[in-house]
């Protein structure tokens, strides 16, 4: 065997050091730091995204209340319930029958199975604001489920501060199902 000097055995000792701490560095330590910037990257992507889908599940909370509230308020409502009579009575209620000029009832197509929307399109002329704001409030407050799918408004010419409106009010409810027979005669 080579006999080795004192001096050769420290510079191989040293070498072998260096190469033990660099790789340490280079397999341990570089990849930690690289994954810890990387994080320090992704962090603040990650609030945001979870900023958002908490916003997002706020919203879809407050839908669903919504929604919860559409169906009590349909369960509540009688099951032989029209939204024409019922906003016709409402007008003549708030004195509206001056500004009448139409209403008119449309069914719409059934979105889901199981309900179906009707919609009274009502047209109003020189109608006061605060008389306008008067009927939405009442129709809002009541305990139909209804509610206004569109307002249009338009000043009216003569600049007496009266307003032309149309307002297009939708109705939910449910509907029952054809129960089929089985019945062989």
């Amino acid at each position: 065997m080579i006999q080795l000097t004192r001096r050769e055995r420290r510079l191989g000792i040293s070498v072998a050091a260096a190469l033990v701490v660099w790789s340490i560095y280079a397999l341990v330590i570089q990849p930690m730091r690289d994954r810890v910037q990387l994080l320090g990257r992704m962090i603040p992507e990650k609030r945001s995204e979870l900023r958002e889908v908490q916003a997002r599940s706020t919203e879809y909370l407050a839908f669903q209340r919504e929604f919860d509230k559409v169906q009590e308020r349909m369960a509540q409502q009688d099951s032989d319930f029209q939204l024409l009579p019922f906003l016709e009575s409402l007008t003549e209620q708030h004195g509206l029958k001056a500004y009448l000029v139409r209403m008119q009832q449309q069914d719409a197509p059934a979105a889901k199975p199981g309900y179906s929307e009707t919609i009274v399109e009502i047209g109003l002329e020189a109608i006061p604001l605060r008389h306008l704001i008067g009927f939405l409030r009442a129709m809002e407050n009541s305990a139909v489920a209804a509610q206004v799918a569109s307002l249009h408004i338009r000043k009216q010419t003569q600049g007496n501060g009266q307003l032309d409106a149309t307002i297009q009010i939708s109705g939910p409810r449910t509907v029952q199902a054809p129960v089929a027979s089985d019945r062989s005669v």
